[in-house]
């Protein structure tokens, strides 16, 4: 069983805004049969950030059948659609974690993940709220203790403001990381992947163009 972190607390809504109203009973019964646990050196993983409604941890299960993709999101809806996505599609090799990234990587001390994939985290656009952000170098520093030799960190975001912010965590990170795709990251995310996720199709729908770093650990 992972261990709560309180020093690195995640902001953003657990629920949607609509009041729709869930069993919370079933939800954790369900969450129980898919939770994560800790990792097993015996397996490789890849590791989703914020994963929304989950289309991009279905998407890597799918494509990585050989590994197991662990979905971390603490926001409760898009756990429950995923799960839904889960039992209906009969796939084996997703575990969620309902909860605080930093948790599983406090709880993981060896290099096992294979691949680190964060699409579209809250740009939290305001200043005031600019130490909210996920991707900092503290955080790409800390993801690189538990990477897997030449494994990959994958960054999405359609925030212009987000950009500035995720170029300066690379920089100040350049010793970890080497930035695989720096001549090519305004390539549609469509070129290097055939996936469009909710949030991916509200940028394109209000003319907003997606950048895509991909980090490889040195």
């Amino acid at each position: 069983m992972l261990n709560k972190n309180y020093s690195n607390r995640l902001f953003g809504r657990t629920r949607g805004r609509s009041k729709k109203k869930i069993d919370l009973k079933k939800y954790h019964q369900t969450l129980s049969e898919y939770q994560f646990q800790n990792c097993d050196e015996k397996i490789n993983y890849i590791l989703d950030i914020g994963t929304g409604y989950g289309e991009t941890s279905i998407f890597l299960a799918n494509k990585f059948i050989d590994k197991v993709v662990i979905s971390c999101e603490k926001y409760i809806d898009g756990n429950i659609a995923l799960l839904k996505n889960i039992e209906k599609n009969k796939i084996k090799n997703i575990r969620l974690y309902n909860g605080n990234v930093y948790d599983v990587l406090q709880g993981t001390d060896r290099e096992c993940f294979d691949l680190v994939w964060i699409f579209f985290p809250d740009p939290w656009p305001k200043n005031r709220h600019a130490k909210r952000r996920l991707v900092t170098s503290n955080f790409l520093i800390k993801l690189y203790k538990n990477l897997k030799e030449n494994s990959e960190i994958h960054i999405a975001t359609d925030s212009v403001i987000y950009v500035r912010f995720i170029l300066d965590s690379i920089y100040k990170s350049k010793d970890y990381f080497l930035w695989v795709n720096q001549s090519e990251m305004n390539l549609l995310i469509k070129d290097y992947f055939d996936i469009e996720t909710k949030y991916y199709k509200k940028a394109i729908n209000s003319q907003r163009k997606p950048s895509l770093f991909i980090l490889r650990k040195l």
